[in-house]
């Protein structure tokens, strides 16, 4: 195939360049100035056979990653699964997820387990997918880098909590944590946390019920119960116990920027995500169960320096953390025991694409890290992907920038549809989502341009899923 006439956001640039892009084996074979295939005889007949797509007045992105995903299989499908996730993903222009190990039974953290995994979701899977293996508080300090050695050439990462709601994968020790980050660090792996500190919401719960008596629970009691304190003192005590191999440390989900320097200070990375950058703890006013996640968004005044961060460069790039659930477990009648998470696959490049992008708020070139480079780097995936350069994957996005895009709940087309970014309307509609130069997800126009037909499971008013269930390519550190 061959997209023509198309305005790409090529790596190092700072602006667009009108370009043609032949793809050829699910690979980018060359990318050039636009109207040289038409202009150069030998190039017009030796790919005069190749599909072209004319995408003038669109723009090209490299397809985004979203590196922190509960796709919930097997174990908890009740609230997602491979299919609808990655569905929802190719709607919102990811090309690429990486999963979760805490919320699969079993757990990642064994071989065993992750192959079982991967027999299931292989079939099912619509974009390219890699995993996280898990360290978790059941495990001797001395087993662990048995764990990650085991497991080191079929993830990208591993995760572990120092505060943990699930009894499948609770929370490790400082002796656990220091022995993982040795252990990833011998490996070459990074060592994802979920940086709160139970000693700080232990304190702030207790002080916020002592404060409440008899009354009933409300949102200022979640959100004043796990503060920006619990973030900041859990970074701190993680770059100690890290030591040496800081630079192997990630921080995920940081909502607070005292937490996202000081890691960035000491060389370990950190992502964001994108409702740290839209929302903050007034809005749950507005939105109740929709908006809560762990750790909760911050104060006001945290968005900005969030945004401020990210274009420093001082957060790595911004995760989903995509965790939807269904209405009787997020709708509880009770802030404290209602289901925390977002399912924010399909929203994350949308959202970062608008207000990031298109408002000014971020460069291209830091625009581009936020959504696919960082991510490609920091997992051992930039040999393949993260970026518009022959030679890697046709992971690309196509946006039409003169349209909008309205966050339909009824659009969306992952198992949970409960979003607090429901009724926004961004700047840029995504035309389609190319993976390995397939395209996996067309809007109306694109797919009747490539006179493809939809999956029936998967069409609405808007757009549709072209690709087969296992069409998704399962990626490893080193992927090229």
């Amino acid at each position: 195939m061959i997209i023509a006439n198309v305005a790409a956001a090529l790596p190092g640039e700072r602006d667009f360049h009108l370009v043609d892009i032949l793809v050829k084996e699910g690979k980018i074979a060359w990318i050039k100035e636009a109207g040289s295939f038409q202009r150069d005889s030998r190039l017009a007949n030796e790919y005069a056979a190749e599909e072209m797509l004319d995408a003038k007045g669109l723009l090209a992105f490299p397809g985004a990653i979203d590196p922190h995903v509960h796709f919930d299989e097997p174990g908890f499908t009740h609230r997602e699964d491979f299919l609808h996730g990655s569905a929802e993903a190719a709607r919102g222009g990811v090309t690429t997820v990486i999963d979760m190990p805490c919320t699969s039974i079993p757990p990642v953290t064994t071989p065993h387990a992750l192959e079982g995994k991967l027999s299931i979701v292989g079939d099912r899977a619509l974009v390219d997918y890699a995993f996280f293996g898990g360290i978790n508080g059941t495990m001797l300090p001395e087993e662990i880098p048995d764990v990650v050695q085991s497991l080191a050439n079929r993830v990208v990462g591993f995760k572990c909590y120092f505060i943990s709601g699930m009894d499948t994968f609770p929370a490790v020790n400082d002796t656990q944590f220091a022995a993982a980050a040795e252990a990833c660090a011998k490996e070459g792996r990074p060592l994802l946390l979920h940086a709160e500190d139970s000693n700080v919401i232990a304190e702030a719960s207790q002080e916020r019920q002592s404060l409440r008596g008899s009354q009933a629970p409300s949102w200022a009691d979640y959100y004043t119960s796990r503060p920006m304190e619990a973030e900041i003192a859990a970074v701190h005590k993680a770059l100690k116990l890290a030591g040496q191999y800081t630079k192997y440390l990630h921080i995920v989900h940081v909502g607070t920027g005292k937490a996202a320097i000081a890691a960035s200070e000491k060389g370990a990375s950190c992502e964001t995500c994108a409702h740290y950058l839209a929302f903050d703890e007034t809005d749950f006013a507005r939105f109740g169960a929709a908006l809560k996640t762990a750790p909760p968004v911050k104060s006001p005044e945290q968005k900005a320096i969030l945004w401020r961060l990210l274009a420093e460069g001082r957060l790595s790039f911004v995760a989903s953390d995509h965790a939807g659930a269904p209405e009787y477990e997020k709708f509880t009648d009770n802030p404290l025991t209602a289901y925390g998470g977002i399912p924010g696959t399909g929203t994350l490049f949308p959202y970062l694409l608008s207000e990031g992008l298109f408002a000014k708020r971020l460069s291209l070139e830091c625009f581009l890290e936020a959504t696919s480079g960082g991510a490609a780097r920091r997992y051992g995936l930039w040999q393949g992907k993260g970026s518009l350069m022959p030679g890697k994957d046709a992971d690309f996005v196509l946006v039409d920038p003169d349209h909008t895009t309205y966050l339909d709940p009824s659009h969306m087309m992952s198992k949970s549809s409960i979003t607090p970014f429901a009724g926004m309307r961004l700047s840029g509609r995504i035309e389609g989502t190319f993976v390995r130069g397939s395209c996996v997800y067309a809007s109306v126009r694109l797919a009747a341009a490539l006179c493809h037909q939809a999956n029936p499971a998967f069409s609405n008013e808007v757009g549709m899923i072209l690709a087969k269930p296992g069409f998704g390519k399962f990626l490893t550190w080193g992927y090229r």
